[in-house]
């Protein structure tokens, strides 16, 4: 069954616009675009599982036309395909690379040798990835605690120069097996950056890191800026925008952060602690509010529409402590949304959301949706959603999910 799903569009300029007085811009020019998003279809015939074990997939789309993926949690495609209490096969993430379309088969899919082993109730796990002139960036979060999942306090960027074969810290030190547990401030990009109080300890910036996808190795982008988004902590619904120029990446002191929209156009600043909202997500829901583990965006440049498409959901609190592990008994899926603009930078226009995604049952526990930064059609319309289930205590659907879904545009009104 396909389910048209079309939802209001309100874009953030319009919204900033209001709020300051000033007219609106006239959405006539773009309601008549054929490559316009404003709704999307879900190919439930489509909808496919791969592999064991694992969640989260951030992907790129490398140098050599294969896609990485990182990996969380999980034994990907080796080992048992059963949950079992001893998890001795499980890795806290892993590196993997994949050949071919989307109809990739588990020999398609490696393991790549410099990404160090973890313990799957390791406190780090990997986030997100870009391949930018031939080298793989990748973000590796900490969480508060010293083992398994929690909030996270301090990211780490790794780069690997031979896609995969090798891992350095930004610093140039090699990342080994002996070196990848270390959790000392140092051994840290950002460490507890910026605290905000919520409800009873502090909330830091910049925890879960997602670059724009702009075509195979970075080749599609609108300028030499790298663009990265993390939803704040203190408040999920608030997303924040950090972009380096390309040939700095490893450099801190270039990092510049969104700090406001200036007649439509963005301002930057070099302090993290004047940074701005570049788009505020949906409020609460009916059933609880926003876990912090929610609004965590993947962008992807479209090349067909010429838009960079954005996804990203909601996950409901469900009355827990705040700061609370992944809940495996979670009673809802997430919400989704998706976005696009002209710009990584925005602004965004929304072009559909749902509060429930249920994939194809509604046991389903939906969450961390990717688009395939790859897997797109030449006109644009039909791209490949791709995100991770902890249904039945992260038992039944716990691995690579992935749908192709439709685009529809102002054409098809």
């Amino acid at each position: 069954m396909r389910k048209a799903l079309l939802s209001g569009a309100m874009s953030l300029a319009v919204l900033l616009a209001a709020a300051c007085g000033r007219s609106a811009p006239s959405t006539t020019a773009e309601a008549s675009s054929a490559t316009v998003p404003v709704g999307v279809v879900f190919k439930e015939e489509t909808l496919t599982r791969k592999g064991f074990f694992g969640d989260n997939w951030c992907q790129t789309w490398a140098a050599d036309g294969n896609i990485y993926t990182m990996l969380d949690d999980g034994n990907g495609w080796w080992g048992s395909p059963v949950k079992t209490k001893d998890l001795s096969g499980w890795w806290g993430s892993m590196c993997l690379r994949i050949r071919g379309g989307a109809d990739f088969a588990a020999a398609d899919v490696a393991r790549m040798p410099g990404w160090p082993k973890s313990p799957v109730n390791s406190p780090l796990y990997a986030y997100g990835t870009i391949s930018v002139d031939g080298t793989l960036y990748v973000w590796l979060w900490k969480s508060e605690s010293d083992t398994w999942y929690r909030r996270p306090i301090a990211n780490r960027l790794l780069y690997s120069p031979d896609l995969g074969q090798t891992f350095y810290r930004w610093d140039g030190r090699r990342e080994t097996e002996a070196s990848f547990g270390e959790t000392d401030p140092g051994s840290f990009f950002f460490y507890r950056e910026d605290p905000r109080w919520k409800i009873d300890r502090e909330a830091y910036a910049f925890n879960w890191i997602a670059f724009a996808q702009s075509g195979r190795d970075n080749s599609a982008a609108r300028d030499d800026f790298i663009y990265m988004y993390s939803p704040e902590q203190h408040d999920p619904t608030k997303l924040s925008v950090a972009r380096v120029d390309r040939r700095h990446i490893r450099d801190r002191s270039r990092y510049e952060y969104f700090k406001a929209w200036d007649g439509g156009r963005p301002s930057w600043t070099k302090d993290l602690k004047e940074r701005g909202v570049n788009l505020e997500y949906p409020p609460r829901r009916a059933d609880g509010d926003w876990m912090w583990a929610s609004w965590f965006p993947d962008v992807v440049y479209n090349e067909g529409l010429d838009r960079y498409i954005m996804v990203s959901y909601g996950v409901s609190d469900q009355g827990k402590q705040f700061w609370d592990g992944w809940c495996g008994d979670c009673a809802y899926p997430a919400s989704l949304g998706f976005w696009h603009a002209k710009d990584p930078w925005g602004p965004w226009t929304r072009f559909h959301y749902t509060e429930y995604f249920y994939a194809d049952r509604k046991a389903n526990r939906t969450y961390g949706f990717k688009l395939s930064p790859k897997w797109t059609s030449e006109d644009g319309r039909t791209m490949t959603l791709i995100w991770s289930d902890a249904g039945d205590d992260h038992t039944t659907n716990y691995k690579w999910n992935q749908m192709e879904i439709e685009i529809l545009t102002g054409q098809d009104d």
